[in-house]
């Protein structure tokens, strides 16, 4: 396989892709390093069992966040959402284009649709998330109980 390819899966009539090319968290956020700084987003996954999203909130630049602290508020047409950070560090940069496109995390997830870049304090936490292969076995597990449940 390619390594930019990204994997993906098809659960009933979703398709869900992963890039390869970044950590995950078990609560479904994207984690790449770019610099010194990591970028953060929801996946495909996430942005997808949660419906179209209406509003972004994120901790304004400067922020110091612990790992799990509250990162980001969504609010979509099925919930409001709690992003938890996953990782410790400052808030370097918001995605202010989400102010006035919030729907970029549903139309680029792992693109133009992302959170906010992390200055981290802790770099070795980034040793704890999830390599692309473990979160997708994961996901596709989740993503079938729920198909499951229907």
């Amino acid at each position: 396989m390619d390594a930019s390819e990204p994997l993906r899966a098809t659960v009933d009539k979703f398709v869900f892709l992963v890039p390869t090319d970044r950590l995950y968290s078990p609560d479904d956020c994207w984690v790449q390093q770019e610099g010194g700084l990591v970028k953060v987003g929801l996946t495909d996954f996430r942005q997808q069992t949660a419906g179209d999203v209406a509003f972004v909130e994120c901790k304004p630049q400067g922020s110091v966040l612990r790992a799990g602290q509250e990162l980001a508020n969504l609010e979509t047409i099925k919930v409001n959402l709690a992003v938890a950070s996953p990782v410790s560090g400052t808030v370097a940069a918001v995605n202010e284009e989400l102010g006035q496109r919030p729907e970029l995390v549903n139309e680029d997830p792992y693109g133009r649709g992302w959170l906010v870049a992390i200055l981290p304090s802790n770099p070795e936490e980034l040793e704890h998330l999830l390599q692309p292969t473990a979160y997708f076995a994961g996901m596709v597990e989740r993503a079938e109980a729920e198909r499951a449940k229907r």
